[in-house]
């Protein structure tokens, strides 16, 4: 696999050289015919005969051909430098486990019932593994995947995955054509506001005027020049007074209703690229043909559409630049029209416009998807079931890396919960963590870290990781009292795969001893699965209680050589070491 990212490179880097070439040439040659034009078309003032006028119209056609060519060969040179980028950052991350790629911090909620505890954004999380979008669309619906995953759609996705994984050329080429989409929040935001604000419209008489008033003035300018009559010179002057004032009208009018993100249009422009590519794309998977057919339900391509909203979008940027926009209106009333054809843009299409760009921000998240399916062809699709059937065989967390990843099964078919025990630093809380993404995983529709896996999708509890809020001023007890009641309410709707880390840690002993043994007994009597990892031998001996429903399961360590000893292997039964004492004897604390 990391064989074939440099392959890749190497292909990328040698089309990056030869399109380098191609633009230094091109520019080069831009700069002769340029100078060649302008020589060309003094001599051309200089002597007016069809020889020189056609050199010149010649040379300007050239130039203009020039321009444009350059531009391609700009743009598919960023392409083949997005691809290095993208290459080089896959090897250094398989080789190095070096994260590049947002790690979507500003998606998380500490109040969500599972992201926050299983570290599912922030620096090294799963998000940040997994995140290969490059447009702001593309991260929030990725983020939105993971926060509120659809269980009805996991086959579904799994196809779609499947089958962009095994397109790396077409993934990679997606990917660099949206890195060059420079969006943002605002920008979303700005294009959200201005699609559901009311575009302001021009009275009749405005309309008629500035078909006719610019007519008046040509005319009175034409006049004035062939007749040199001084009338026509006067009608002239006051005809451009009178379009200037209407023009100032108009100027404040569009100011106030065009889209105030400085630079949309070129945004727009390329989002465009990205959907002419999915436009023109052959799927199969039935999600991902659902994604390319919200571009097709017009009688012109999305793309098209697209395009000419930035250009009107481009039109009306150069509408500040006074030396142009004064002149160019107060004779033709440009901007105006312009503006006109954008009112009657956004009237047919303005609520389109979102589920366009949510195309492509859905396109990225599928592609972060089959990123990490092709990046870790050991993983396996899990077996979706209907009948509460929960099994990971050799189950183990993605985030670790293989070489220092110890795996474990376990099963939830005939005891649906489990009281796990075990020393300090024995495991329990990975464990937890590997079991809550692994059924993440599941439920977006991804692969699993786990040498088969066979899962009922369900939503997930976790009380793991909370703390004392100042602000709010609720201590960390309250905290996880109002967690559980969270999770007890969940459960009382429907049945969900529960893992708590040591509950009732703010409490004495005998009270959070005998708390823990309500609330599992709630849970169960919910019909809950799960885990609820302790260090309360006691509490243990609700599975002598409940032995259809609950079974102990514990993590071991040993001392060797007066050193302690973790296999981080799950073990039936109840734990039988501890090493809390051994460790402060070992670091000095006690004797």
């Amino acid at each position: 696999m990391i064989s074939i990212y440099k392959e890749k490179l190497q292909e990328a880097i040698i089309k990056y050289k030869k399109l380098t070439k191609k633009y230094n040439f091109i520019s080069f040659l831009r700069l002769v015919v340029a100078v060649s034009a302008i020589v060309l078309i003094y001599f051309c003032f200089q002597n007016f005969d069809v020889k020189s006028v056609l050199s010149s119209i010649f040379s300007v056609v050239l130039f203009l051909f020039l321009v444009i060519w350059h531009k391609k060969v700009s743009f598919s040179r960023k392409l083949e430098k997005s691809k290095i980028e993208i290459n080089t950052d896959e090897i250094r991350f398989l080789e190095n486990n070096e994260y590049f790629s947002d790690n979507g911090v500003e998606f998380q909620e500490e109040s969500h019932s599972y992201a926050y505890d299983l570290d599912i954004f922030g620096e090294k999380s799963v998000f940040h593994h997994i995140n290969r979008a490059k447009t702001f669309l593309g991260k929030k619906y990725l983020a939105s995947y993971f926060l509120n995953p659809k269980l009805n759609n996991i086959v579904e996705n799994q196809q779609s995955i499947s089958e962009l994984s095994e397109k790396i050329d077409w993934r990679q080429h997606f990917s660099a054509l949206t890195s060059q989409v420079n969006d943002s929040a605002d920008f979303y935001e700005n294009i959200k506001s201005w699609t559901q604000k009311k575009q302001t419209s021009f009275p009749k008489w405005i309309q008629i005027f500035t078909f006719i008033s610019p007519l008046l003035l040509m005319t009175c300018v034409i006049l004035g020049f062939v007749s040199e009559t001084f009338s026509f010179h006067n009608w002239a002057k006051l005809l451009f007074l009178i379009n200037l004032i209407i023009f100032g009208y108009i100027f404040g009018v569009i100011q106030r209703n065009k889209i105030s993100f400085e630079g949309a249009y070129k945004i727009l422009y390329s989002y465009k690229k990205s959907i002419v590519f999915i436009e023109n794309s052959n799927f199969e998977s039935g999600k991902l043909t659902k994604i390319q057919r919200k571009l097709l339900q017009n009688k012109e391509k999305t793309s098209v559409l697209i395009q000419k909203l930035s250009n009107l979008l481009d039109d009306l940027d150069n509408l500040g630049n006074v030396l142009v926009s004064i002149p160019l209106n107060c004779f033709t009333f440009y901007h105006f029209h312009t503006y006109s054809r954008l009112i009657r843009w956004k009237n047919q299409y303005a609520s389109q416009i979102q589920d366009w760009l949510d195309v492509v921000g859905e396109m990225e998240a599928f592609i972060s998807f089959a990123n990490f399916k092709y990046n870790n062809p050991k993983y396996v699709f899990p077996e979706i079931n209907s009948d509460y059937q929960i099994y990971f065989e050799e189950v183990g967390h993605p985030l670790i890396v293989e070489k220092q990843r110890v795996t474990n099964s376990v099963s939830f078919t005939e005891n649906s919960f489990v009281i796990l025990t075990g020393s300090n630093m024995s495991g329990k809380s990975t464990f937890l963590r590997t079991l809550g993404v692994n059924m993440l995983l599941t439920a977006v529709g991804l692969p699993v870290c786990a040498k088969r896996a066979v899962v009922h999708p369900m939503n997930i509890l976790v009380s793991m990781r909370l703390s004392d809020s100042l602000n709010d001023g609720k201590s960390y007890f309250f905290a996880e009292i109002r967690r559980i009641q969270t999770i007890i309410q969940k459960l009382e709707n429907q049945i969900c795969f529960v893992l708590l880390d040591e509950l009732l840690r703010g409490t004495n002993s005998e009270d959070k001893q005998l708390g823990t043994i309500k609330i599992i007994e709630k849970i169960i009597s919910l019909k809950a699965f799960g885990v609820v990892a302790t260090h309360d031998i006691e509490v243990c001996q609700l599975a002598k209680k409940y032995p259809q429903i609950i079974q102990n399961k514990c993590f071991e360590v040993e001392i060797e050589n007066d050193e302690l000893h973790f296999d981080y292997k799950i073990r039936d039964g109840v734990c039988q070491n501890k090493n809390a004492t051994f460790l402060m004897k070992k670091i000095g604390i006690i004797d």
